[in-house]
C-alpha cells in the first residue's frame, strides 16, 4: 500500500512534523511531503481545472497531484492556529479542489481510497475544543468520494510527548485496523 503525507506545518522540526514521521515510521513506508518547504500559490479560481481537467498554477502542488493519484492512502496533517488548519495547509487543500469532481466526472484522485487526519494543538483541551477542524477535513475527503477515515487531535502536544500521547497510541492503534 503507498501512503501519502502531508505536513501542513511551517515547522519540519515540530509536533505535527513528529507526529507524521511516527505515524509513518508505524506504517513502514509512507512518503512525507513537507509544505513548509515547499511554494504552492493560493487558488485563484480560475476555474480551469473545471474546464480543462488540470489546475492553471504551475508550481510545487503540480507534481503532488501525481503523487496523490498513486497512493492508496493519504494523510493530512496540520497543526491548529487560531481554531483552524495552517494557512499553508489551507492553500494545499484549495488547490487539489482541482481534482475534485465535476458535472458527471468522478474526482480525479486516481486509486486513492483510504484517509486519516492528524491535527495537533498547543491547547491541554484541545481535542474537545476544535473536533470541528477534524469534521471539516473529514468532509474535504469526503468530497472526493473518500469514506474509510480515520482522524485525531492530539491536545497539548509538543515534539517530544506525542509518543507518549494516549491520544496519539489510541490514533496508531485505529491506523493499524483501517489499513486491515
Amino acid at each position: 500500500m503507498k501512503i501519502l503525507a502531508i505536513n501542513g506545518s511551517p515547522r519540519s522540526n515540530g509536533s505535527t512534523a513528529k507526529a507524521i514521521s511516527l505515524a509513518a515510521e508505524r506504517l513502514g513506508d509512507a512518503e512525507v511531503i513537507d509544505l513548509g518547504k515547499k511554494k504552492i500559490s493560493h487558488c485563484v479560481a480560475c476555474m480551469r481545472c473545471k474546464t480543462e481537467g488540470k489546475c492553471a498554477t504551475l508550481d510545487d502542488m503540480t507534481p503532488i497531484y501525481e503523487k496523490i493519484r498513486g497512493s492508496d492512502m493519504i494523510i493530512l496533517a496540520s497543526p491548529i492556529y487560531f481554531g483552524m488548519e495552517t494557512g499553508l495547509f489551507k492553500n494545499f487543500l484549495d488547490r487539489m479542489y482541482a481534482m475534485g469532481p465535476v458535472g458527471q466526472r468522478k474526482a480525479d484522485i486516481g486509486k486513492l481510497n483510504k484517509g486519516s487526519i492528524i491535527l495537533t494543538c498547543g491547547a491541554p483541551d484541545g481535542d474537545m475544543k476544535y473536533g470541528g477542524v477534524s469534521v471539516h477535513l473529514m468532509a474535504a475527503l469526503r468530497y472526493f468520494g473518500i469514506t474509510d477515515l480515520s482522524s485525531v487531535i492530539i491536545p497539548g502536544a509538543n515534539p517530544e510527548g506525542i509518543q507518549d500521547s494516549q491520544h496519539f497510541k489510541e490514533y496508531l492503534e485505529a491506523l493499524d485496523f483501517q489499513l486491515m
